[in-house]
């Protein structure tokens, strides 16, 4: 018997060793491996390495509101950054300009805006309202996108008694882009879903009446994952500016080596160094949707 417990405690320890970052790492490396590699020399975290994903989610109720767009009032979810190294929650924005949270307060409208060098995607996530740019008018609802050329005034019109809140997405274009001459509005309502994306994302595009034009390679979705299902993990690597917003729904959120909440009105970006998968997890027996965001630099033909 004692012979027996000697050999099983020299196997326990010799097979544990490989799991020691005192024993396989100490001379041999500087720092250890970051603890997302299948074959890392250590199951245990290492905050100086990972990366930290609480910079890279961010809830509007964050942020202090200010007026914009001619009335609207707006909170900041994600602002311009380094999204290699952001210098403050929320700041990994290296392509847009602004991705944040807008509302226009019951029986009240905006002031007629434009900018010149801006356009803006407006998704409504609640309410109901009018939007006028030019000579055309469209009346807006939960599942609307309107998309607003550089250089269209443009107003909003709430005559309801609930707020209008959007999702709004601002761009500034390049020299040398010509925009769209008027508004795009369309709704992920009218058209087709499609499934089998990443396992279980379940997408939606917008059906506009006029193709919107885009300075930045970006394409918009709603997406939904069914009861009690996973999306795949995966990661995104420099270039790609992807964003995910929850709509509805409060959900579980797999980011780097953390299992977060993830709650509506709140925005991640996936870290663009191919060192952080993602997925969403619709844990409930209720309805989930994301507002997607595919800004894909990494795509671009040279």
């Amino acid at each position: 018997m004692k012979k027996y417990l000697m050999i099983v405690t020299a196997l326990v320890i010799f097979g544990l060793s490989g799991f020691s970052p005192v024993l396989t790492q100490g001379k041999q490396s500087k720092e250890p491996e970051p603890s997302f590699y299948e074959h890392a020399n250590s199951n245990y975290r290492h905050p100086e390495v990972d990366t930290d994903v609480f910079l890279y989610i961010n809830h509007w109720r964050n942020s202090l509101p200010y007026e914009g767009h001619g009335g609207l009032i707006e909170r900041d979810i994600l602002t311009p950054g380094d999204p290699t190294n952001p210098s403050k929650k929320g700041a990994v924005l290296k392509y847009l300009k602004a991705y944040k949270r807008g509302v226009l307060q019951p029986c009240c409208n905006t002031q007629p805006f434009k900018n010149e060098k801006e356009q803006v995607f407006f998704y409504v996530m609640n309410g109901t309202g009018i939007v006028e740019a030019g000579s055309k008018k469209a009346e807006i609802k939960e599942g609307t996108a309107v998309v607003i050329p550089a250089g269209l005034e443009f107003r909003f019109f709430n005559s309801t008694e609930v707020p209008l809140e959007m999702i709004i997405v601002v761009e500034e274009i390049t020299d040398g882009f010509v925009p769209n001459k008027e508004m795009s509005v369309g709704s992920y309502h009218d058209s087709k879903p499609s499934v089998g994306m990443h396992w279980a994302h379940i997408g939606r595009g917008f059906m506009y009446d006029v193709n919107p034009k885009f300075a930045n390679p970006m394409g918009m979705a709603v997406v939904s994952i069914d009861n009690f299902d996973i999306a795949q993990p995966h990661v995104h690597g420099p270039g790609c500016e992807e964003i995910w917003c929850q709509l509805k729904g409060k959900s579980l959120l797999f980011f780097g080596n953390r299992l977060l909440w993830q709650e509506p009105g709140e925005a991640f970006l996936i870290p663009p160094n191919n060192k952080v998968p993602h997925c969403s997890i619709n844990h409930t027996g209720e309805h989930m949707l994301w507002l997607y965001l595919g800004n894909r630099h990494d795509r671009l033909k040279k």
